[in-house]
């Protein structure tokens, strides 16, 4: 409805009309306000022409009683309108019925619900948590409910009748003020993000949303804007975001859906997938390839039972490693994953040179074959090397091809017997110069000038090549990679290319001392023959000492006291008793020497009844406990000589325990041991022990069983310190 202040015109009537659906308010078009109102009803605060040329009040309350109505209160905002005529500037009044009844007068003050909202909703809409403001066309406000005095901290009554967009300045994201409401006025409606900052000093987040006004008709009568305070949700958001990044680890959530919730900035890095593209995405939609694998199983295994999975992923396209650990909740999944291509290399390139290292000290393969199986495992953990060996001619001026399973047999064959030099490609100017050589490009490296084109004709661009040196200083052969692209080494690569190498070196040096170690074996042979035959001269020592030290001088009392029998009748009986009595002596004593000599039991008994009647004698001299554990056939499993040694060493070591040790108990335990193959001995007594390191002459007997244990094979280790005992451990192989 908008009046001159002169004529004082009602031009719409719409509103008022669909209010008082029983009155025919059009008959009212031309009349004056003050003519029509109180036809209506009464109309507070009263209206005069005087006070209407002086300027409506900002509100003007109606209320209509009649006969056949219900009562109720239109509320009527008055505000300025620009010319609609040539009478002068006028005034636009819009009204609403707010709800039945008398209207409060502590209510008076407050302003209108927003004319297009239904009557039953507009105490509700004041309430809501959402900013509302509804302007005209030019934007001066008409209503302004609770969420917006709150959060502009401005009242209705100061806030109505002002231009909203000189009141109020946002900025906007992603576009202008001048952009949104250009979209508003082609499409009828704006939503978009904004940012408002308060005389405080305080930033809010907007989520924004502009449209049109209508009436019954379709006309346009106004703007309503509808703001929501996300502000909070924001900065959750940019502290979940500093969070996310701040985590090492690729992460991101997945709904019940497998859609993508979060998306770090690690994760992208990794994937070189943005946040952009992958949130609110489907993951199986991003990643297709993957359905149907096992990190698929993964997911579904963590959804379905609610349990945190962890497992390693292979991208075969492009050679990365990926850990993931999946942890479900009650909103999807969390996932954090990280590369561990590194790692898993290396892990592979040391079982690896293990598997290498136990082949070539097993010597079961030539060195020719131990190589190929090296290089073609080489090249396997990192796809796309090519690995080769030259050796260098008995000449020393020439190269030989001993080992290149990944590179054409043609190229190879051409290479083999070029000649070395300052620039003889890779591998020649290496053993030339006794260093690394570091080629990038083949086709633009001097050192290649020579056979350039012969290698770039079999895709070769890059090679680099490590020189063989043994300990004098001597080239051997030299390692090298080969790449089909033109590249240098990162420094992760030097140190695994250099790695590799110095096992190479560590092969082909130890095979070229192959004959070193034979002769060394060979004189070693001897030192032990030697040690036997000192533990024999010693052994006959031993004899020779019991012999005349003790039986010689039983023998000798016994035949003082048959000389004494002849002329002494009284005592011949006794002196003969005498005699009997050390011949028996005499006859024990060489019994146990040729027990300690050759014991026959060994051939007839076995080792085990042997070692069990050794024990049972010593148990006779209550000197030491001793006890005896034998387990598993091995009588079966050796011959008679090492048996012999076994007993030799049971023999010594006890010898050693009883003179030197000062021990009460001795334990004897001989075991065979299928899965390695052998038969341990292992003799243990709790005596004072010594230092192995440091046992001077008193290490004579643990020489003679070294001695012994080498000659079928056998190794010897010694445990003991002082105050600690001592432990003897024998293993022998069975199949000598």
């Amino acid at each position: 409805m908008d009046i001159n202040p002169e004529g004082v015109i009602l031009s719409t009537c719409t509103r008022v009309a669909a209010l008082l659906k029983r009155r025919n308010i059009h008959s009212f078009i031309g009349s004056s306000v003050l003519d029509i109102f109180p036809q209506l009803g009464r109309i507070e605060p009263g209206l005069t022409p005087e006070n209407i040329r002086q300027g409506l009040p900002g509100t003007l309350d109606l209320t209509i009683q009649g006969s056949d109505t219900r009562s109720f209160v239109i509320r009527w905002i008055a505000t300025p309108s620009y010319p609609l005529n040539s009478h002068g500037c006028g005034w636009q009044l819009t009204g609403l019925k707010i709800y039945a009844g008398p209207f409060p007068e502590s209510d008076r003050r407050r302003s209108a619900p927003n004319p297009a909202v239904p009557e039953t909703a507009a105490n509700l809409i004041k309430q809501v948590s959402d900013i509302i403001i509804t302007t005209d066309l030019e934007h001066r406000i008409i209503y302004w409910n609770n969420a917006a005095e709150r959060f502009y901290n401005l009242p209705a009554s100061l806030a109505i009748g002002q231009s909203l967009r000189e009141l109020i300045h946002y900025d906007y994201l992603n576009t202008t003020e001048e952009a949104a409401y250009e979209t508003l006025r082609e499409r009828g409606i704006w939503e978009g993000e904004a940012t408002y900052l308060s005389g405080a000093g305080k930033k809010s987040y907007l989520i924004c949303s502009i449209r049109y006004v209508r009436d019954h008709n379709r006309q346009i009568t106004g703007i309503m804007a509808l703001n929501t305070d996300v502000t909070e949700v924001k900065l959750v958001q940019q502290d979940l975001a500093s969070i996310l990044d701040g985590i090492t680890d690729g992460f991101f959530a997945l709904d019940q859906h497998f859609r993508v919730t979060l998306w770090n900035h690690e994760a992208e890095r990794i994937t070189r997938l943005s946040a952009a593209e992958m949130i609110g995405q489907s993951i199986w939609d991003k990643l297709p390839e993957v359905v149907g694998s096992d990190t698929w199983q993964s997911f579904h295994k963590a959804f379905k039972k609610k349990m945190t999975v962890t497992f390693d992923q292979y991208h075969e396209r492009n050679d990365r490693w990926l850990e993931m650990s999946l942890y479900p909740s009650d909103q999807g999944v969390f996932a954090y994953f990280k590369e561990v291509t590194l790692r898993k290399k290396q892990e592979a390139l040391l079982a690896l040179e293990k598997k290498v290292l136990e082949l070539n000290t097993a010597r079961r393969m030539s060195l020719r074959s131990l190589l190929n199986f090296f290089l073609k495992g080489i090249q396997k953990i990192f796809p796309g090397m090519y690995c080769c060996v030259l050796t260098l001619d008995e000449d020393g001026r020439s190269v030989r091809l001993l080992s290149a399973p990944g590179l054409p047999a043609i190229y190879t064959h051409a290479i083999d017997g070029l000649p070395i030099g300052p620039r003889a490609g890779s591998c020649g100017t290496a053993m030339f110069r006794k260093e690394t050589v570091i080629v990038s490009d083949i086709a633009t490296d001097p050192l290649w000038a020579e056979n350039r084109d012969l290698t770039l004709s079999f895709g070769l661009r890059a090679c680099w090549s490590i020189p063989v040196i043994n300990g004098k200083g001597e080239v051997l052969a030299a390692f090298a990679v080969y790449y089909t692209t033109a590249k240098a080494p990162t420094e992760a690569e030097m140190n695994t290319f250099e790695r590799v190498a110095n096992l190479v070196t560590m092969i082909i040096e130890s095979r070229k001392a192959e004959d070193r170690l034979i002769r060394q074996e060979l004189n070693k042979q001897k030192l032990i023959a030697q040690a036997m035959v000192d533990a024999q001269e010693k052994e006959r020592a031993e004899i020779g000492k019991e012999l005349h030290d003790n039986i010689n001088q039983i023998l000798s009392t016994t035949k003082l006291y048959l000389e004494l029998a002849k002329n002494d009748h009284k005592e011949r009986v006794s002196l003969i008793n005498r005699s009997a009595d050390n011949i028996h002596s005499a006859i024990h004593e060489i019994r146990n020497i040729s027990r300690n000599l050759v014991p026959a039991s060994i051939g007839d008994l076995g080792l085990q009844d042997s070692v069990a009647d050794l024990v049972e004698s010593l148990r006779t001299t209550r000197a030491i406990h001793v006890e005896f554990y034998p387990a598993g056939n091995f009588d079966e499993k050796i011959g008679d000589k090492a048996k012999l040694m076994l007993f030799r060493i049971i023999q010594e070591q006890i010898n050693n325990v009883m003179k030197h040790s000062g021990a009460r108990n001795l334990i004897i335990e001989l075991i065979l041991s299928e899965a390695d193959q052998c038969i341990e001995l292992s003799i243990t007594d709790d005596g004072k022990g010594f230092d192995p390191g440091k046992a001077g002459k008193k290490g004579l007997g643990l020489s003679n069983i070294t001695s012994r244990a080498d000659l079928f094979g056998g190794k010897v280790t010694i445990q003991s310190a002082p105050g600690q005992g001592c432990k003897l451990r024998v293993q022998v192989p069975i199949h000598t």
